[in-house]
């Protein structure tokens, strides 16, 4: 066995790291705003739909373990073409999904270290950047040993943090009111970012040491404390009686371990989990995409890699898209909710098509129907992407089927004119 390959606890924590990601800091006020004394209920539903997400794309990725991931499983069951869309969408998203989550980190520096102008967050976040893509490019080994030590030290704050409110600085449930409805659906949409990270499991298959057996153990695990991490952070903020001086959010939890270091305590917290999530999802998807240049379907250069096996010119590009991002940023062009936007749109297309797949595939009742429910929740969610990004989609789909399908015959029938 290669030991450079990683085992069940590192890859757990790139799991654990990538879904909480800014999703954890970002979501529980949000959802605690729009829906009130139902938010909890919403994270309920949240944390057992991440964990069947997770047990789903798990099972795909023991299945087409390897660089092409679902998008694997998704050639599998509707063919080539449809493989190279699922490709393309969530190449999509990496294009502009990680610019965000490292913005987020600037977001949330103590104000006394914030720079005082969009030129200067961007141009800080472009500096972080740069520090995530040289990590990748270090290699999975050492990329996996710092994100355990980043993933398992943020989740250890967040519980303890969490478990403390409830237990000394609590009050008890009030009475549910009357459900919101449109309220409590705008709620799970946004509750969807929660569970975003799942489908780049499988393109680490190839780099797992026993993949058919670690990434199902470490899918279950990390779904678990996920969930566990989620219902925690959500009760402490809805239950917890907080002193003016805690601040505002995810931040208050910290107050009773830390007192007025919490600001400082937090900003490392989320700079932990927002990296752990660039590094997992940025690695999984040059991945991909060095596999689809194998393949064809995109320049061959893209598929160069170092003494690590990491495919940098991959990771080149990404790094170059986000980049260019941060200076539209910095010059007011774009804002991090339109990045959150347009990314969560190609997510959820991706996923969509992986979720329509593992229905498809699967055999047994009940993994099949799970998938086939999610792929329900996906398509309702997904249809609430804006307009442009679902324009933007559609073209997509048109600019790959026809082209897509002309070459699949002549591959099959080199006379065919």
């Amino acid at each position: 066995m290669d030991q450079r390959k990683i085992r069940t606890l590192p890859l757990c924590c790139m799991m654990i790291g990538a879904v909480l990601g800014s999703g954890i800091v970002i979501l529980p006020p949000l959802a605690l705003d729009t829906a009130g004394q139902w938010a909890i209920a919403g994270w309920g539903l949240t944390a057992a739909f991440g964990v069947a997400f997770a047990y789903v794309f798990a099972r795909v990725g023991t299945l087409f373990p390897g660089e092409g991931g679902a998008a694997s499983a998704v050639k599998r069951a509707f063919g080539p073409v449809a493989k190279r869309l699922a490709a393309y969408f969530l190449s999509g998203a990496v294009l502009f999904g990680p610019a965000a989550v490292i913005l987020t980190v600037v977001e949330y520096l103590p104000p006394a270290i914030t720079p005082a102008t969009d030129a200067g967050r961007a141009t800080l976040a472009a500096a972080m950047q740069a520090g995530c893509a040289l990590l990748l490019a270090s290699g999975l080994r050492n990329m996996s040993r710092f994100t355990l030590v980043l993933a398992s030290s943020a989740t250890l704050l967040l519980l303890t943090g969490s478990g403390l409110v409830l237990a000394f600085h609590s009050v008890p449930p009030e009475p549910l009111p009357p459900m919101d409805a449109p309220a409590m659906g705008y709620t799970l949409l946004l509750l969807f970012w929660a569970v975003v990270g799942w489908e780049v499991v499988g393109n680490y298959g190839d780099e797992v040491a026993e993949p058919s057996r670690t990434i199902p153990r470490a899918a279950v695990i990390a779904g678990l404390v996920v969930g566990l991490v989620s219902l925690a952070v959500a009760a402490a903020l809805q239950y917890g009686e907080f002193p003016p001086e805690a601040g505002h959010g995810v931040a208050a939890l910290l107050h009773p371990l830390f007192g007025q270091a919490s600001p400082w305590v937090m900003a490392g917290m989320t700079a932990a989990l927002c990296v752990t999530t660039y590094l997992t999802v940025v690695g999984a998807v040059s991945r991909l995409t060095a596999h689809m240049a194998q393949e064809g379907w995109l320049p061959a250069f893209l598929d160069r890699r170092n003494r690590h096996g990491v495919p940098w010119t991959a990771v080149a590009l990404y790094t170059a898209s986000h980049l260019v991002q941060f200076a539209l940023v910095g010059f007011g062009v774009l804002d991090l909710a339109g990045l959150v936007a347009i990314a969560d749109g190609f997510f959820l297309s991706n996923a969509l098509l992986g979720t329509l797949a593992a229905a498809r595939l699967f055999t047994a009742p009940l993994p099949r129907a799970t998938a086939g429910l999610l792929a329900l929740c996906v398509l309702i969610v997904l249809l609430q992407s804006p307009w442009q990004v679902l324009t933007t989609e559609g073209v997509m789909i048109l600019a790959v089927i026809r082209p897509g399908a002309r070459r699949v015959r002549r591959a099959e029938d080199p006379l065919r004119p």
